[in-house]
């Protein structure tokens, strides 16, 4: 299983343009890819990253949300000469978590077990649908917390193992009161859990220090019966009705009897398929992978600790339909994981994705987390809260605006008019006097005509510009659901995207943007 791999940390993995690469060292500081389906982001972006991981000889751990990515990556690793890198995660492989964390680390395991148990309980109240969170939260954490941790001290002292079984029988005998009759006393002297407290501080296979068995009686014998009854209630039947998923089905075949694969398979270049799929598996699917990338990821965080031949080898994370496997647990881990060589890869569809996944309350805690991804890479998508981050992320600058108006016009106006008149006067009159008589008369006629025509025309031609400069996006939102390729036929089975790498100076940027964001294409053949 072991090959050989990539040891210089700014060896190219992928030509992004003529003179822009992606290195080792760049795929430490994660890769996180938006699309929407069918934007091409796992056929393009996701398999370039796929391949140029497998020929570098990173070892890995791939999360699968549906049936056909297991043959998928099956098909890579046969691709890039890695088939027998392989180690497919199904039902005939085994992995006792609760084994491995004890046979680690012993006694000390307590905190780590309950974190896994925790983790536990959170998977399976977001697979059904409660990521919102529950009344009084915060206390419930603690509370429920408080009662793993001293339930797993008391068992593996008592005892020197911890099985699942045994931590629910445990809580489900506990006395919530003290005993009021002599009859109660009596049945008492079987009980399950006081036979374990008993063996703890009698005959136990790992004897506790003082002070952590006195803390551990105090808690059984005081604070959890003191414990309000509806909280107490609340928390046994959580925690004992998720724990119980793992009676039987996969749960109990592959992660609560034997184990004959580990995490650590990576370091040696093993590629850990989990082949189960969460369309397939449901609830047990995301249960089961969740909970060995929670152990793979403390793996990953001590790695460094062991011999140089198991810390050395680049690794990788991968998650498509990421927001199916994102936690609290995931944020911390971007932020360590390089120093363990450890490249994550995340995919999905849109920021709403991880909101309605992890409850709209976590809205600022998802960007967050999505911005600790060294490498952010957007392929076509309708959903505008995305392709606002996109934009927003990218940045604003002055931009110049050009305007122009032209107008045209003619006129034309004619006239005709035409006059005419005619008309008769006639005048007489007598007169006398001292001196004699007279008459007068007189008559007239007059007429007149005219004609007249007059035409003019004319003709205008206005053209004016101007420019104005303005603030605004580098790269506008809607840019991501017009202007890139998606793949198949209709574009040359070509995929296109924006590439931005946090603090980078490509010698190529994409025209009009920052020098930090790149317009990459990726093959589908």
């Amino acid at each position: 299983m072991t090959t050989e791999f990539v040891r210089e940390l700014d060896k190219k993995l992928l030509n992004l343009t003529p003179k822009d690469s992606f290195t080792v060292r760049d795929s430490f500081n994660g890769v996180h890819v938006f699309g929407a389906i069918g934007s091409g982001k796992t056929s393009g972006t996701g398999r370039a990253l796929a391949g140029a991981y497998l020929r570098a000889g990173y070892g890995g751990l791939v999360l699968c949300a549906k049936p056909e990515e297991v043959e998928l990556w099956i098909s890579y690793c046969k691709q890039h000469g890695r088939e027998k890198s392989i180690i497919l995660f199904d039902r005939n492989r085994h992995f006792n978590f609760l084994q491995y964390e004890f046979s680690r680390k012993g006694a000390d395991a307590a905190n780590s077990v309950t974190d896994i148990l925790m983790k536990i309980l959170k998977v399976a109240d977001m697979a059904a649908g409660q990521g919102q969170g529950r009344e009084g939260e915060a206390i419930w954490i603690k509370t429920t917390r408080e009662c793993l941790l001293n339930t797993v001290t008391v068992l593996f002292s008592a005892t020197g193992t911890v099985r699942i079984e045994s931590i629910v029988e445990f809580i489900l005998s506990m006395p919530t009161a003290p005993p009021s009759t002599e009859e109660e006393k009596k049945r008492q002297v079987n009980n399950y859990a006081l036979d374990r407290l008993t063996r703890c501080r009698k005959n136990p296979v790992h004897r506790l220090p003082e002070h952590t068995l006195k803390r551990v009686r105090n808690y059984f014998f005081k604070q959890f019966i003191a414990t309000p009854e509806k909280m107490r209630g609340s928390v046994i039947a959580s925690v004992c009705a998720e724990l119980n998923r793992f009676s039987d089905g996969i749960l109990r075949e592959q992660f609560c009897t034997t184990t004959d694969l580990v995490p650590e398979f990576v370091f040696s270049g093993g590629v850990i398929i989990m082949a189960f799929p969460v369309l397939s598996f449901n609830e047990e699917g995301l249960v089961a992978q969740a909970l060995f990338k929670q152990i793979f990821q403390r793996a990953v965080e001590s790695r460094n600790g062991l011999a140089s031949e198991f810390h050395e080898r680049p690794i990788f994370l991968w998650a498509d339909e990421s927001h199916l496997f994102c936690s609290e647990t995931d944020d911390l881990f971007l932020s360590t994981c390089r120093g363990s060589k450890c490249a994550v890869v995340y995919l999905s569809q849109s920021l709403p994705t991880y909101y309605a996944q992890l409850g709209n309350q976590q809205e600022n805690r998802v960007d967050g987390f999505i911005g600790k991804f060294g490498s952010q890479i957007f392929h076509t998508n309708a959903d505008p809260r995305s392709n606002k981050y996109a934009s927003s992320l990218i940045g604003r600058g002055l931009h110049i605006r050009r305007s122009w108006d032209e107008s045209t016009g003619t006129s034309r106006d004619r006239s005709t008019n035409a006059n005419s008149n005619s008309g008769v006067n006639y005048s007489g009159g007598d007169s006398e006097g001292d001196q004699g008589k007279g008459s007068n008369s007189g008559s007239g006629r007059n007429s007149g005509s005219g004609y007249g025509r007059s035409t003019s025309e004319g003709s205008s031609h206005t053209l004016s510009n101007g420019t104005s400069e303005q603030i605004d996006d580098l790269v506008e939102s809607n840019f991501f659901a017009q202007h890139l390729k998606s793949g198949g036929e209709p574009y040359g089975f070509e995929v296109t995207a924006l590439w931005l790498k946090a603090g980078a100076n490509f010698k190529q940027p994409m025209r009009g943007a920052s020098n930090n964001v790149i317009l990459a294409t990726f093959k589908q053949r």
